[in-house]
């Protein structure tokens, strides 16, 4: 059994990590506009007017300046509701399936105050078309538009790297935890709203539109750029819940957990180790990396760091329920050297293979909590270095 060299101190520069952690849990510009995809819009103008607001899948999208103009708001109307409609709260007509299945919206409408009597803007009966339900047949409404090296060996170089380390962990975790509250955290899924829901069309051509979701047909879509719809509008917005996780697209990855260091004689040091990585996922189960792994630690006496790059593949075969397995393989170069504290004296530059386990469990649609067990061969023409080292760590990967 190899010898194991755990260091009796731990640089404080970790704490500084813990204090960027949660001074971005404070931060956050996610809203209530939702980005339909151009896939899922050509789905909708193929189903039925009457079924559109049922299943709309959308993705949370953050607030910009650029958001588009909201639409009018909506008169509840005045009668009893039809058959097939029920009442919400604020007294707009939807869906009985909605409230029943449902419940309360997710997002409630925007308060309407109704104009006095005699105000010419208010219509006949005192009802708007906008919020009734949608009749049999063609629709009827008419649309409305808006404008649109390796180390010195030194112990004083040492502790020096072992600061570089440090501030490279605090803007890896700083980062990581911004994507987590923010992309990772976003919906991303099916939502219901009102057949008659507006449905904001940005062109390529031409200023914005907004046009009735029950009313969209094919030629709506030439030349569209976006097309969102708001929770703030219309009757409210339900959430029917978020999609499997999607990996496929950019991820960034980081964690923490036991990481090692080979040493002459066969020892092995084992401490806290960092790993960042950024990559692609052409394909929901497979993806294609290139990640770092940080291990360092100082006091006045002695000094250490292992830092490796390289490059690795990820593949998830296998799921189940919200567990997802699978195996990773990867390699590149390592640097590590250490200076005092009762250990061997190293530089060393050299290259290494890893491959391990991965188990990630979704969180969200685009938020994964995975856990690493890693296996590393480090080749080294001196015999005394050369050594396989395992390690493991938790962390979260954001796709």
């Amino acid at each position: 059994m190899e010898p194991d060299i755990r260091p009796a101190s731990r640089t404080p520069s970790r704490g500084v990590t813990w204090v960027a952690l949660l001074a971005m849990l404070t931060s956050g510009c996610l809203g209530h506009l939702y980005e339909v995809p151009r896939s899922e819009m050509e789905r909708i103008v193929r189903t039925s007017p009457q079924e559109r607001g049922r299943q709309v899948y959308a993705i949370q999208q953050f607030i910009t300046a650029t958001d588009p103009e909201p639409a009018p708001a909506w008169a509840p109307p005045l009668e009893s509701p039809p058959v097939g409609y029920l009442v919400t709260d604020h007294g707009h007509w939807v869906p009985s399936f909605y409230l029943e299945s449902y419940g309360a919206p997710y997002y409630q409408p925007p308060p309407y105050s109704r104009p006095p009597p005699t105000s010419p803007d208010l219509p006949s009966g005192g009802s708007i078309h906008g919020a009734s339900p949608v009749p049999d047949g063609a629709p009827s409404s008419a649309r409305s538009s808006s404008g649109g090296g390796s180390s010195g060996g030194s112990l004083g170089s040492l502790q020096g790297l072992d600061r570089l380390l440090a501030l490279a962990v605090v803007v890896g975790v700083v980062v990581g935890v911004s994507l987590a509250i923010t992309e990772g955290a976003r919906y991303e899924g099916s939502v219901a709203v009102h057949p008659k829901h507006p449905v904001h069309l940005i062109s390529t051509r031409g200023p914005q539109r907004t046009v009735p979701l029950d009313e969209l047909v094919p030629a709506d879509l030439e030349h569209l750029s976006e097309a969102m719809i708001s929770g703030a509008e219309g009757a409210g917005m339900w959430l029917n819940g978020s999609a499997p996780l999607n990996r496929q697209g950019f991820t960034y990855q980081f964690g923490a957990g036991n990481d090692s260091l080979a040493l002459p004689g066969g020892q092995t040091l084992r401490d806290v180790g960092f790993r960042f990585a950024l990559g692609y996922f052409p394909h929901r189960k497979f993806g294609l990396l290139a990640d770092t792994r940080l291990q360092f630690g100082a006091d006045g006496s002695s000094a250490y760091y292992n830092a490796r790059l390289g490059l690795e593949a990820q593949w998830y075969p296998l799921s189940l329920w919200r567990l997802h397995l699978g195996p990773f393989v990867g390699g590149g170069r390592a640097w590590s050297a250490t200076e005092g504290g009762g250990r061997p004296s190293t530089s060393a530059s050299r290259p290494y293979v890893s491959f391990g386990a991965l188990a990630e469990f979704d969180l969200t649609t685009r938020l994964g909590l995975t856990f690493r067990w890693t296996q590393d061969w480090l080749p080294h023409s001196r015999p005394e270095l050369n050594g396989f080292v395992h390690s493991w760590s938790l962390g979260l990967s954001i796709y």
